[in-house]
């Protein structure tokens, strides 16, 4: 029960809350002032109401008992004697004329009724004997003490102003640990000082010492794979200098053997392949797939559907990734097919293939570095399971992310979607519009 009511208060507030962090703190300060001067005008002109009401409603009771007893006094009294109303007329939210009514009826006891909303301004009353009265408003009832309320509200305007440049100020070292996180995550190394309060400057080099050791280990292992790939290609050269030498299966056999080998030194160095280098531009994405098909599989019939996409691409790594993606559909399947589309605010390459495809349990697992799976996409020579991670990464370093699914032609479709809300500024580097 209890989680059913924390489920539905959490919908609610996602529902009817804002979204950014400045407006909600900026509602948690506003809210509980104007509550709280809300509260404290309502009790206090009610107080003022009823007590100044009561006061001169006893003065006026005094004049209306005098012209009970005498009516010539009336006029003098600026009090006209008239028919007596029907009944009550109060309006509900008139609560002067309800404290007026009630010590009305304490004083004079055969008052039978009090209308305060058929005349205007006026308070109408009629007594048991007949007599019906009437005078001004103004007589039993306190001016309204506009001033209180307009301070109220300028008070609460300046408050509010400063409230919002004190949150402006305490949002934005938020906004840039954000920005600098999102352009680590593009493979960007963007410049940020922790700055703002405690917190959030904790927070800020958290995320520094984060970034650091990040940056420590994509060296290292890029100089690990790098290292171990550069030396096995002295052997495996004197290998093969060897191996053309010699006659038979065998040695058809171990070629071969080097051959996969010489492969999977190739993927390495592209696992490892630093991308600082690679520059940010703005290109047509489907030029850049054309020429990359065109040089992965100059011999083979790959049905290609492409349209202009200028879009913001490390072109490089985007060429690598989809050369990538090419040689595996065509590893795996006879029919392949290659896409470019999107939309505004994204661009996708797709890649499909009639091969035998990823089953949906296994493709996560499948953009992990070094992911072996046991199905028949992984059984080929030379295939160290860095295809598909190298490919993710490239999606990464753009911003986006890589798709795997299943292929109207039976076998895998993997999807690159980067964004496009990233153009050029005017000194030439990418910048959000």
């Amino acid at each position: 029960m209890y989680e059913t009511s924390d489920a539905y208060l959490h919908g609610l507030s996602r529902r009817w809350l804002p979204r950014s962090f400045y407006a909600r703190a900026a509602l948690i300060l506003i809210v509980p002032i104007v509550t709280i001067q809300l509260a404290v005008a309502v009790m206090f002109l009610q107080r003022h109401y009823e007590d100044v009401t009561v006061q001169m409603t006893g003065n006026m009771a005094r004049e209306i008992a005098l012209v009970l007893e005498e009516p010539a006094l009336a006029p003098a009294l600026d009090i006209e004697l008239t028919a007596p109303p029907a009944r009550d007329r109060i309006r509900a939210w008139d609560l002067s004329a309800r404290a007026m009514r009630e010590a009305l009826v304490e004083i004079l006891p055969n008052l039978t009724a009090v209308d305060t909303s058929t005349t205007r301004r006026t308070v109408w009353l009629g007594f048991a004997n007949g007599t019906g009265m009437q005078f001004d408003r103004r007589n039993v009832s306190a001016a309204n003490p506009h001033q209180l309320p307009v301070l109220m509200v300028a008070v609460a305007l300046v408050m509010t102003a400063v409230s919002f440049l004190f949150m402006r100020g305490q949002i934005r070292p938020i906004r840039r640990l954000a920005r600098a996180a999102e352009a680590f995550g593009r493979g960007e190394l963007a410049d940020y000082r922790p700055t703002g309060a405690a917190e959030v400057r904790a927070a800020g080099t958290a995320f520094l010492a984060m970034r650091a050791r990040i940056e420590r280990h994509i060296e290292q292992r890029t100089l690990l794979l790098s290292g171990v790939s550069h030396d096995l290609r002295t052997p495996l050269t004197r290998m093969k200098l060897e191996l053309s030498m010699m006659e038979g299966e065998e040695a058809e056999a171990l070629s071969q053997d080097v051959a996969a080998m010489e492969r999977i030194i190739d993927t390495f160095l592209d696992f490892a392949r630093d991308s600082a280098t690679d520059t940010l531009l703005v290109v047509d994405l489907g030029e850049l797939v054309r020429e990359t098909v065109a040089m992965s599989a100059p011999d083979r019939d790959v049905a290609l559907e492409t349209v202009e996409m200028r879009a913001p691409l490390y072109p490089e790594g985007m060429r690598r990734a989809v050369a990538n993606l090419v040689k595996n559909a065509l590893s795996y399947g006879e029919q392949v097919r290659v896409r470019v589309h999107g939309g505004e605010t994204a661009a996708v390459v797709t890649v499909e293939d009639d091969g035998p495809g990823i089953p949906e349990t296994q493709r996560e697992a499948a953009t992990r570095p070094f992911a072996r799976l046991d199905g028949a996409r992984s059984n080929t020579v030379g295939n160290v399971g860095l295809g598909l991670s190298i490919v993710a990464d490239v999606a990464r370093a753009h911003g986006g992310t890589l798709r795997l699914g299943r292929s109207e032609l039976g076998g895998l479709k993997a999807e690159i979607v980067v964004p496009r809300g990233w153009f050029p500024k005017g000194d030439g580097r990418p910048g959000r519009t």
